[in-house]
């Protein structure tokens, strides 16, 4: 993996995060600036799909390439399903709280994707 790009997708994550936990403390739903963070946080975990896949051969030893793989594409599907959930749930705070969970379960994937990626997995 290479570690720039995964840092800075956990960080936009975390930013996503928190832009949606503050929009649910208060009672609102998904607004334009957590819409573009997502887009952002999206493009890159694209970028890390497919810089794994051209990397995937040079993990740790004992990495499951499959296994990683499935990590990578899970994290492509999951951010756009959420997102979908949230833009359809735009009339009540639900909304704020789905991208709140996606986000931190995005996290929780990249830090295991970064635990198979050295052959913890």
């Amino acid at each position: 993996m290479f570690a720039p790009l995964t840092y800075l997708t956990g960080a936009v994550l975390v930013v996503l995060a928190l832009q949606a936990g503050y929009a649910l403390l208060r009672g609102k739903p998904i607004d334009d600036p957590m819409f573009w963070t997502g887009l952002v946080a999206e493009g890159l975990i694209v970028v890390q799909l497919v810089v794994g896949i051209a990397l995937s051969g040079h993990g740790g030893h004992g990495m499951s390439a499959a296994l990683f793989i499935a990590y990578l594409a899970g994290l492509v599907v999951a951010l756009p399903l959420a997102g979908v959930w949230a833009v359809a749930e735009r009339e009540s705070r639900s909304s704020s709280g789905v991208i709140l969970v996606a986000g931190l379960g995005l996290l929780v994937m990249l830090v295991r994707l970064v635990q198979i990626w050295n052959g913890h997995g």
